[in-house]
């Protein structure tokens, strides 16, 4: 029933429009059922209420399913205050109305009643989970008439997190495309939600100690055997050194594990309680109200608070369990990051390593519908601990983002050429090994700083002839595209050292040279290493480098190519410190000669003029007083006949 009354002014954000109209341009193409990938915080159910209103307006019925309590009282009201329509309630001991035009149903009570009869519209929440229930599938065959491809009934899924902690189980079997809203980082740099910072606390759990179930997470029992008192222990005392006073959900791996950590932070004066699956709903809802209020600053649960769970007042998120879904990562770490007035940030502190194995949940990653064959800490192994801090940072970091700690420099790994790239040749066996004997030394010189010419010249001598150029394709970084920029800069400084490089100048030879490592559409344009920091000229010193070096890692850490951006971003740094030695080393011996001319004003004068701005900061921080006098006043009077720098 429709009431335009009590109906509140709703409008959807740019990116919900959007995601709305990418789902009807499927269905304009045939495609009957749409997944929607909408990160925690980016309005779900904003946008199913939207749909829903608009298959009210064309005269279709609709079926909304849920698997949580909270998230069908919280769509109903949405739909009332915001549309004005009245939905019925397929739940427990609710009275069945199918009369009303909108069924908000629980899919564990709707596996044992009668389905609705005349949907038109059926929307599955968090359809990461709720897709494999089997009432689900029967919902689909019943509304669809069996092929789906010919359905007159629309579907779709929403999940905050579309993927499966097993690696054979997708989502194509249900959706044919899906439509995706920003990814978390992108919702947190328009204003959506907040900023996240992590925190890692290493070997408090023994790994080998875990048994992984068929269905891809860590088992309970085993999960039990690591998420012990002891573990409780190191939680609340690490809790207490790093933010004693912000409002904390927890998240454990069973009943006892919630039970115990609760009593220890009550003990200890911080107000908290568990939730577990048997805690009544009128208990539920009173622990919320509580914690709202800040009654209660911390709250311990198993998997209860990890879907539809929305208070936004969570200042910290504790994870005190090990998994191996990215899809759980995500939903736990979402609880946090929703805007509140009195909060800037949200901070989650992982005891497990979670976010070191599997990455940062508020990274954008592949949303793929079918199955990837992959394990989610298989596609990354980035992060690192602060010693420090503890915060949890990308590897490749020289400075800790978050306070400043100075990591000490690692070795690279080494290079080593693969197998020959498909030259389109076919090579005997001498000529394969020649081929490869020739891409070692590319890959030699390289590392170890020698000619080019000294390649041609080894090979020439062992084998009297001359190596074909396509031989060294490829050579060196084995046409890798996850670091791009950065071995095209770091290898075109190496080509500009070289003597065919005229006074360090790109080249014809250069250029061929770039192409053969890098293909064609190469880029041949050398960027300085204060232009890799987007500046225009260097900094005015070090301290501002650094400044600037920390913000760039906090922000490139979140971004698609991010190990290029921070590899980048390394090789500016190095070169930028190579910078500020070169000149403070000269501005001490600056500082000398100006001592020397201290009598010699119209000397002095020019000496000072001469130096760079840097220069100048050092020497004004450096000399005393009565030189800096005698400075002034010679710059004073010998002005008009002195060059400037």
């Amino acid at each position: 029933m429709l009431l335009p009354v009590e109906a509140k002014k709703f409008s959807l954000r740019d990116y919900q429009i959007d995601v709305r109209s990418q789902v009807y341009d499927y269905y304009r193409c045939g495609i009957k059922s749409v997944l929607v990938y909408a990160p925690t915080g980016a309005g779900k159910t904003a946008i199913a209420s939207k749909f829903i209103a608009d298959a009210i307006s064309k005269g279709r019925r609709v079926l909304f399913c849920v698997h949580r309590v909270r998230l069908v009282k919280q769509t109903q009201k949405t739909l009332l205050k915001h549309f004005g329509i009245e939905s019925g309630i397929i739940w427990a001991d609710y009275p069945i109305d199918y009369e009303k035009p909108v069924q908000i149903a629980m899919l564990q009570t709707l596996q044992h009643r009668e389905l609705p009869p005349d949907i038109g519209l059926v929307i599955v929440d968090e359809a990461h989970t709720s897709a494999y229930y089997k009432i689900c599938r029967s919902i689909f065959d019943t509304y669809s008439g069996g092929i789906w491809a010919l359905s007159k009934c629309f579907f779709v899924g929403l999940s905050a997190s579309p993927w499966r902690s097993k690696t054979t189980e997708g989502f194509c079997q249900f959706f044919g495309a899906i439509a995706r809203a920003p990814y978390p980082q992108q919702l947190i740099e328009s204003g959506y939600l907040c900023r996240a910072r992590q925190f890692g606390y290493n070997g408090l759990i023994d790994y080998s100690k875990l048994d992984v179930s068929s269905l891809g997470d860590y088992t309970l029992k085993s999960m039990q055997r690591v998420c012990t008192p002891q573990l409780n222990d190191e939680v609340v005392e690490k809790y207490l050194e790093l933010c004693p006073q912000r409002k904390a959900i927890a998240f454990c791996a069973s009943v006892n594990q919630s039970q115990d950590l609760a009593a220890k932070f009550s003990a200890l004066g911080i107000t908290s309680a568990y939730i577990v699956a048997d805690t009544p709903e009128e208990e539920r809802v009173t622990i919320f109200e509580k914690f709202a209020s800040g009654e209660i600053q911390i709250i311990t649960s198993v998997c209860v608070l990890c879907e539809g769970f929305d208070e936004p007042s969570v200042e910290a998120v504790i994870l005190a369990r090990p998994t191996r879904s990215r899809a759980l990562l995500v939903q736990m770490c979402g609880r946090g990051l929703r805007l509140h007035p009195s909060k800037e940030d949200c901070w989650l502190v992982d005891f497990c390593e979670n976010i070191s194995r599997m990455g940062f949940p508020t990274n954008r990653y592949p949303t793929p519908l079918c199955p990837t064959f992959k394990r989610s800490e298989e596609l990354d192994d980035w992060f690192k601990e602060c010693p420090n801090c503890h915060a949890i940072v990308p590897k490749p970091s020289r400075i800790c983002p978050n306070c400043g700690y100075v990591f000490p420099l690692s070795e690279n790994s080494d290079i080593e050429p693969e197998e020959l790239p498909p030259f389109g040749e076919i090579f005997s066996l001498g000529q394969k090994r020649q081929a490869k004997y020739y891409r070692k030394l590319i890959v030699w010189a390289f590392k170890e700083e020698k000619p080019r010419l000294v390649v041609e010249e080894k090979f020439t001598e062992k084998y009297n002839y001359n190596a074909p150029p396509e031989w060294a394709q490829y050579a060196v970084f084995n046409n890798q595209s996850r670091l791009i920029n950065y071995n095209q800069q770091i290898y075109l400084r190496y080509l500009l050292r070289q003597p065919q490089s005229i006074n360090g100048k790109v080249t014809a030879w250069t250029v061929e040279m770039m192409q053969l490592e890098f293909g064609e559409r190469v880029d041949c344009q050398l960027k300085r290493w204060w232009e890799i920091f987007q500046e225009d000229k260097p900094f005015n010193s070090k301290e501002e480098m650094d400044d600037c070096y920390k913000l760039k890692v906090e922000y490139y850490q979140y971004q698609t190519f991010a190990h290029d951006l921070l590899a980048l971003l390394n090789l500016a740094y190095d070169e930028g410190l190579k910078y500020y030695l070169d000149v403070t080393q000269k501005a001490k011996a600056k500082i000398e000669i100006l001592y020397s001319l201290k009598d010699k004003p119209k000397a002095l004068a020019a000496a000072y003029l001469t130096s760079s701005s840097i220069e100048k900061q050092i020497i004004e921080n450096s000399i005393n007083t009565e030189l800096k006098e005698k400075i002034d006043s010679a710059i004073v009077h010998h002005w008009d006949s002195i060059p400037v720098a």
